[in-house]
């Protein structure tokens, strides 16, 4: 997995491990030193590994996990 060089993104958000804590929250998702979704975390599981995000825009809700390469930044 490439990591970003950045401490946080463009908008100021830094890099979370803690995914269980952030729902209700609006956090980016990373793969690779791309953003490829920002939206609100809807569900995560108990063990960090695993959330459902409600993106913005007309896409519609996915899971990312961090067996894939995903970062998320909140």
């Amino acid at each position: 997995m490439k990591r970003t060089s950045a401490l946080k993104t463009h908008n100021g958000r830094g890099q979370r491990e803690d995914w269980s804590r952030l729902i209700g929250r609006t956090v980016e998702v990373w793969l690779e030193g791309q953003l490829v979704a920002t939206g609100e975390v809807e569900q995560a599981t108990a063990d960090d590994s695993v959330l459902w995000l409600a993106p913005w825009g007309v896409q519609r809700r996915k899971l990312y996990d961090k067996w894939g390469g995903y970062s998320v930044w909140a």
